[in-house]
């Protein structure tokens, strides 16, 4: 006869079984189940422990400045004064104005430079200046080359390149260096010793001096264009003669 019996699955009994694993522990994801963890030690006491180093680290003397510490004992030395001081130690990085942010008063900056914000004064960039389509600048603008996508109520000088956005409005004279690029709305003059672009978007109220223009069609264009080349911007005026007071 066949034996039905069930199989024995260990047919030496002396052979140790092994466990079944664990569940896995459940990862703290509040700050409070993590200190708690972080007093039991194991695996998430060391994480705890590498997290508050970090955090404390990071708010050390290495990264912060203390401006008394600077000033000293010497009752002469200016906020300015520190400025300066930190402006030449300090590796430039971009700065950024967020939307929803005012700054009243002029705005200086040594390096790239983003504005989403409003600014109530004149803003100067060394380098470039990005003007988002939120910025608002109630004063004059002056950078190295400049894009602007927001409302510029002041003049706007670029040594290099100048470019107006779909969404950019400019409210005065602009000035480009090498190269203007329109494509939004200018109610004032706009000169460039480079090439003036007017893009299908463009409304330009106001007089062009440029060497060099380019008009796409579908802009919409409303004064006068005057075109020189360099040779023609260099020639001197003839000097008036002048007359002998003396024998008069």
């Amino acid at each position: 006869m066949l034996d039905r019996s069930k199989p024995n699955r260990n047919p030496n009994p002396s052979t140790p079984q092994p466990k079944p694993a664990p569940p896995p522990q459940q990862i703290p994801d509040t700050y409070e189940a993590l200190e708690e963890a972080g007093k039991s030690g194991g695996l998430f006491g060391r994480m705890n422990q590498a997290f508050q180093e970090a955090l404390h680290t990071s708010r050390g003397p290495g990264r912060t400045r203390d401006a008394v510490e600077e000033a000293g004992d010497s009752p002469s030395v200016t906020a300015d004064d520190l400025a300066i001081r930190r402006a030449r130690n300090v590796k430039l990085q971009r700065m950024v104005v967020p939307e929803g942010v005012i700054i009243e008063g002029n705005m200086t900056s040594g390096s790239e430079t983003e504005i989403a914000g409003k600014i109530e004064g004149n803003v100067t960039v060394e380098g470039r200046l990005y003007l988002a389509p939120s910025a608002l600048v109630s004063g004059n603008v002056r950078a190295t080359s400049c894009r602007v996508d927001g409302l510029v109520e002041g003049r706007v000088e670029c040594t290099q390149e100048l470019e107006l956005g779909k969404t950019g409005r400019l409210s005065a004279d602009a000035l480009g260096g090498k190269e203007v690029i329109i494509g939004g709305q200018i109610f004032g003059d706009v000169s460039t010793g480079g090439v003036a672009r007017l893009l299908a978007t463009a409304k330009v109220n106001g007089n062009i001096r440029t060497r060099r223009v380019v008009i796409e069609e579908g802009a919409l264009f409303n004064g006068s264009c005057t075109m020189r080349t360099p040779a023609q911007r260099s020639e001197k005026q003839p000097e008036k003669p002048q007359h002998d007071s003396a024998g008069s």
